[in-house]
């Protein structure tokens, strides 16, 4: 947005940034229909998730602990 503020097309922005042409043209119609906020992450179609952010991060700590820090076994 800044580079489209400054003149420069979207080409030009496309080239620079390594984005496709029709990337910068998208996020340039965004910003011009909503303004900033429009730039958020939307959401996106697929299957809703199951584990929550909280759980996601129990299970990575956990696999980061030592079998023996933890009292498992190395066969679980």
């Amino acid at each position: 947005m800044l580079q489209a503020a400054r003149g420069r097309g979207n080409a030009a922005i496309a080239r620079e940034t390594g984005a496709h042409l029709d990337t910068v043209r998208t996020w340039r119609v965004r910003f011009a229909d909503g303004g900033l906020a429009a730039l958020a992450d939307r959401r996106r179609c697929g299957r809703p998730r199951r584990f929550t952010p909280v759980q996601v991060a129990e299970v990575k700590a956990l696999a980061c602990q030592l079998p023996a820090e933890t009292g498992t076994p190395l066969s679980r």
